[in-house]
């Protein structure tokens, strides 16, 4: 079974970043380039995991967690959110809103591999490098 993850970043440049880390580690990864997108891919693909950034266009990082919240689709499926390293305030409310980390911008490979693997169900585990 391959573990499916889902990039919602608004700027090119990120979102391809992540997609080519994701993708050399072995995921199957889709991407998005807004919240609005972001929710309807989600629907549709049933990610295992979403990585998330907060500031976009349509509707931003925590408008698309709350109504994945809400829709018992995809009520389950844990979120990483993306903030650049000046957002505290915002990576407080989206860990009280229930997101199951957080990654600053610029990316560090090794944390996103890292929170990647945490959010990784047990089973599949050992399966993927």
């Amino acid at each position: 079974m391959m573990f499916k993850i889902l990039v919602v970043e608004d700027t090119l440049a990120v979102r391809e970043e992540i997609y080519d880390i994701l993708l050399m580690e072995g995921y199957h990864v889709f991407q998005a380039k807004n919240g609005l997108e972001g929710y309807k891919m989600a629907v549709q693909e049933n990610p295992h995991l979403i990585i998330s950034d907060i500031l976009m266009p349509e509707l931003n990082g925590f408008e698309m967690f709350k109504k994945l919240k809400k829709d018992f689709k995809t009520m389950h499926i844990p979120l990483i959110f993306l903030s650049a390293k000046g957002e505290k305030k915002d990576v407080r409310f989206g860990m009280k809103l229930g997101a199951d980390d957080y990654l600053t911008k610029p990316i560090n490979v090794n944390d996103l591999l890292k929170a990647t693997k945490n959010k990784m169900p047990q089973q599949l585990n050992g399966k993927i490098k």
